[in-house]
């Protein structure tokens, strides 16, 4: 292992400083790697086979082949495993000659009513995609145009599921976005391979991975539980070299080197964690809206349903339109100083509310055309809302924001800023915290739609 050099003592201290003052937080999310470096023979590891007569599968040279005859039309040959949490699925492969390469997620186990999204190819081919939901509804595939696997050499591809939506990455580009309006959550995943009856191929398989979806990357790089000094002391003990638990930086896996890219990733991350003074993962089943951080937990009126597996990040909460809600008591005051707030959010009509003070302002909301806005202004009689372009009213999820960093109003969607303006000041109000409704439970702001993992920080943060 190769420590940071000089050049590098800056980063490291940066890093070190700020995860210092975190020893203890505890990281959410889930990972699973496996880059099957192991001796030859069975999988093992979680995994589970289906071949045809054949078709042989077995750990060969520290990678996974799928070689031999194909004796049925199209039947397929693979590797799956089950799926908890996880939303985004990525994996190196080869095709040699003749097979089609496949990857595979459903949601049931019950292979004729599942729901499924599938991706393929044939070596040298473009990538399709089909979906399905129970028995008779198969889209047929769909050419994915840009999407040429490379024959003979290792490709990377990656689905990312992202409620009813998927998106499909190849070697490191967006390739493809497709919806299966019933896909609820991801229960199994699976990697193959077919061919016509009569054909001789191979596959290869390398370095599965799969992780949760999540705002809060998992940095928990020696598995301890905690984000602290020590996953900062393990990322410079792999400084310089392809370690891909440390390789965090560039989305989604990196760029095959730990350095200060992903030391200042990490640095990033735990900056912007302690600032988190309020956070409702929404992950409940039942009862009260639980905050992990200040243990002000919100309580849950009217029309509001607990949708365990329908959220962004886990579970979420669906609001009716009418009089369904989350209250909570006060977080922060926005005249005292730079804050952010984040939801995720799908649906919402014109004029609902997403975020808002107890009789104060409406913080993040939908204007007459389903634009987000917010009314979260100056004092100064010239202080108007902040509107941007951005309908949120489609359907789709996406993740919304209010920034202001003492002197900028932003407002974000999906990680982007949409709208922005000069604010040296905001009106004060230091009072409860309404989600899903207006800061005076005004009839027609309250929220119709899913609202996932409220996030309010005491400084200015940068998605």
């Amino acid at each position: 292992m190769t420590r940071l050099d000089d050049c590098g003592n800056r980063w490291m201290l940066a890093g070190i400083t700020v995860a210092l003052l975190l020893s203890g937080l505890n990281a959410r999310g889930s990972r699973f790697m496996d880059d099957f470096n192991r001796p030859d023979g069975e999988l093992g590891n979680g995994w589970s086979t289906w071949t045809e007569e054949d078709v042989e599968i077995e750990i060969v040279d520290n990678e996974v082949l799928i070689t031999g005859k194909q004796v049925h039309n199209w039947w397929k040959s693979e590797i799956y495993r089950p799926v908890e949490d996880e939303t985004r699925f990525s994996f190196d492969f080869k095709a040699d000659d003749n097979f089609n390469v496949h990857i595979r997620v459903s949601d049931a186990e019950d292979e004729d009513y599942q729901t499924t999204a599938s991706v393929y190819a044939s070596p040298g081919g473009s990538f399709s995609y089909g979906i399905k939901h129970g028995p008779g509804t198969w889209s047929g595939w769909t050419k994915i145009p840009g999407s040429q696997m490379i024959a003979g050499q290792y490709n990377t591809l990656t689905m990312e599921q992202k409620g009813t939506d998927f998106t499909i990455t190849l070697n490191d580009e967006v390739v493809c976005t497709f919806t299966n309006s019933y896909f609820t959550r991801v229960g199994e995943v699976d990697i193959g391979c077919d061919a016509a009856a009569g054909i001789v191929g191979s596959i290869h398989i390398d370095n599965f991975r799969m992780e949760k979806v999540s705002i809060v990357r998992d940095f928990d790089f020696n598995g301890d539980g905690a984000v602290d000094v020590k996953d900062v002391v393990t990322l410079t003990d792999y400084w310089g070299q392809d370690y891909s638990v440390c390789d965090i930086s560039p989305m989604p896996w990196g760029d095959g080197l730990v350095d200060a890219e992903d030391l200042l990733a990490l640095a990033t991350y735990l900056e912007q964690e302690t600032a988190l003074i309020a956070h409702w993962p929404l992950d409940e089943t039942e009862g009260f809206a639980n905050e992990e951080v200040g243990n002000n937990r919100g309580y849950v009126f009217g029309g509001a349903i607990w949708e365990p597996t329908g959220g962004q990040i886990g579970g979420a909460i669906r609001l009716d339109g009418v009089d369904g809600c989350i209250i909570a008591n006060p977080v922060l005051n926005p005249a005292e100083g730079p804050f952010s707030a984040f939801a995720w959010v799908q649906g919402g009509e014109p004029g609902q509310v997403i975020v808002s003070g107890t009789a104060g302002a409406n913080w993040l909301m939908l204007d007459a055309e389903g634009k987000l806005m917010t009314e979260v202004k100056s004092p100064d009689p010239s202080g108007t809302p902040l509107l941007s372009q951005s309908v949120i009213t489609d359907g789709r999820w996406h993740r919304v924001g209010l920034v202001w960093d003492g002197s900028s109003r932003m407002l974000y969607v999906d990680d982007a800023i949409v709208a922005d303006d000069t604010q040296d000041s905001l009106e004060g109000s230091f009072s409860g915290l309404y989600i899903g409704c207006g800061k005076n439970m005004q009839p027609g702001t309250f929220f119709s739609g899913l609202i996932d993992d409220v996030r309010v920080y005491n400084r200015a943060v940068r998605p």
